[in-house]
């Protein structure tokens, strides 16, 4: 069960981005601690010649605050890295030490005071504002509980504690602990949350390594970001403006985060990008009737009135909060970050602010990324394209000119042997043709859409065949269809690689590829009337994993596309291959 209790944002950015920040935190204040005690022993032996028994117990008292400032020292020395007990402990030893002194010197006005504030500062060191005003409290009760037992105790106590009881002193020094407990506290809270933030952004730029995978960059970055609000999910909308096309790349667990880009359809856009949101906001239900509050800010950070944000619902009705932050990516990208069932703490503007700052300095990097990733996927398009024009331009034409002598010396021959190997080493050489026009169709970049498939699948279906002989149809049962590029671009592959099998393994003569849509579902047929698989049945695309059957590539396109297939073979009568595509929220995996 999820906490309702806000956390504080400090603690959550120190445990991403102060990693090592109570380390230098202990070993400064043990230094500072062994240099208060060895100075507070210093000055109170500069009083020479006194012999009460006040000054020997303080003496003693003293003695043994050096002792363990001492110990506290070499303890972090053995071992580098203070657990939370020792922390806790080591505040109860500052305080406890002037608590002790009090009872035998007037502290507050002596140069021991400074015990009461080295305790404010290593809380202030440690944590922030509410340690520390908790530490002042303490100091402050300690000094009344003296004041009362001096004022009100039995006399035998009077004699033994030497504090003073008079009230207009006790209001003064209670008063000067919780102005510089709150000062102190402050100052410390504002000046570890900016570093942390500071540090938080930097380890998210970090992330951002220019040549990495796009998907594998964008997962890490929003899956620290929903750790730092504390979120169970988290999914980037990112919508380009030259094509209109938008793209939802999502981690829907950030316990296992694995992050999935599916591309959206028109009619979603608008409605995932939250048009009619601000540009920056924290909504959240009320129990227990379900009420929902946001605050929002305005592209500068400025907070919106309520008037504007009070008819806002919910816009996924099953989270409990949503943090969705607006950005830009250069020209052509804007998006939407959307943390599901975030956690703020009580300063929701502030946090909100640092989260919109935070995504105004990734954003550009992240564009960045992308493009140094296009460029790269496009520079090896444009070689992968060069290289087919070259296999096309002088490797094949020289096969099918050497096939053409071949064939003509086959025909010329009069011994029946001699002519029957010409015609073997001529049909080698028109599967060699072949073979390098399927690696040259498969290494030029397809860039279809929609609106081109359907022409597309059936003039490779009808160059395939007049190429191999084989008698086989494209028939599409369709005349529109609403696939995004990225699966259209499978699809066409899909298709080139069962087609490429039926020629090299098959033996069919002839076969069928169809197109069509049932039941929600997007359909790819391809059967042939070849030899088939060399095992019987109908199998899916599970149980061909776990038996290591079926094509290997078409089996990994499929499920790149979020897509699934049905393969029946029957030895000897053909094979039938049939994949599936969902309609709606089709996936393609980054």
């Amino acid at each position: 069960m999820r906490s309702s209790f806000p956390s504080r944002f400090l603690s959550r950015l120190k445990i991403i981005g102060l990693k090592y920040e109570d380390v230098r935190v202990e070993h400064v204040l043990a230094l500072s601690r062994l240099f208060v005690a060895l100075t507070s022993l210093g000055a109170w032996l500069f009083h020479l010649g006194v012999t009460t028994s006040h000054y020997r117990v303080g003496l003693v008292l003293l003695l043994g605050y050096l002792v363990t400032s001492v110990a506290l020292l070499v303890r972090l020395q053995w071992h580098s890295e203070p657990g939370h007990g020792f922390v806790v402990a080591t505040q109860v030893n500052d305080i406890a030490w002037p608590a002790l002194l009090c009872l035998f010197v007037e502290v507050p006005n002596s140069t021991f005071f400074i015990l009461f504030l080295f305790a404010m500062i290593a809380a202030a060191f440690r944590w922030g504002f509410v340690e520390t005003m908790a530490t002042a409290l303490i100091s402050a009760a300690v000094l009344l509980f003296h004041a009362a037992t001096v004022a009100y105790g039995p006399p035998a106590v009077r004699e033994l504690f030497l504090a003073s009881a008079e009230p207009a002193r006790l209001v003064i020094r209670c008063a000067f602990l919780l102005v510089a407990g709150c000062l102190l506290g402050l100052l410390a809270e504002t000046e570890k949350q900016l570093r942390a933030e500071i540090a938080l952004t930097n380890h998210l730029l970090s992330l951002a390594r220019v040549g990495s995978r796009f998907a594998s960059v964008l997962q890490n970055v929003l899956a620290e970001l929903g750790r730092a609000f504390h979120g169970t999910a988290v999914y980037e909308v990112s919508a380009q403006s030259s094509t209109g096309r938008a793209f939802k790349w999502e981690i829907p667990s950030l316990a296992q985060p694995a992050i999935h880009l599916r591309e959206l359809a028109p009619a979603d856009k608008n409605w995932e990008l939250l048009s009619d949101y601000p540009h920056a906001f924290f909504m959240r239900r009320i129990p227990p009737n379900g009420a929902c509050s946001i605050t929002a800010l305005d592209e500068e950070g400025r907070r919106l009135r309520t008037a504007q944000t009070m008819n806002l619902e919910m816009p996924l009705p099953g989270a409990d909060s949503l943090l969705v932050v607006s950005h830009e990516m250069g020209r052509d990208w804007s998006g939407r970050l959307v943390l599901i069932n975030a956690q703020l703490g009580r300063q929701h503007e502030h946090e909100l602010r640092f989260a919109q700052n935070v995504m105004r300095q990734l954003a550009p990097v992240l564009y960045s990324v992308y493009l140094f990733r296009a460029f790269r996927s496009q520079a090896g398009a444009i070689e992968r394209a060069r290289v087919a024009r070259e296999l096309h331009d002088t490797s094949i034409q020289s096969l099918i000119g050497i096939e053409m002598q071949v064939d003509v010396m086959r025909r010329r021959s009069t011994d029946p042997a001699q002519a029957a190997e010409l015609g073997r080493i001529q049909e080698l050489l028109r599967q060699e043709v072949l073979n390098l026009r399927e690696l040259m169709q498969s290494m030029r970049p397809v860039d279809i859409g929609p609106h081109q498939l359907l022409d597309f699948v059936a003039e490779l279906v009808e160059r395939f065949s007049r190429d191999t002989g084989i008698s086989v149809r494209f028939i599409s049962e369709l005349q529109e269809i609403t696939l995004p590029a990225s699966t259209c671009r499978e699809v066409v592959r899909i298709v080139q690689e069962a087609l490429v099998n039926v020629r090299k393994h098959s033996a069919a003569h002839s076969a069928i590829v169809r197109f069509g849509s049932q039941d929600g579902l997007w359909k790819l047929v391809i059967n042939d009337d070849g030899t088939g698989f060399p095992f019987a049945g109908r199998f899916g695309l599970k149980e061909l994993d776990c038996q290591r059957r079926g094509p290997a590539v078409i089996k990994e396109r499929i499920r790149a596309i979020g897509g699934d297939l049905v393969l029946e073979s029957a030895p000897g009568h053909g094979s039938r291959l049939e994949i599936t595509i969902p309609q709606k929220g089709y996936e393609f995996h980054g």
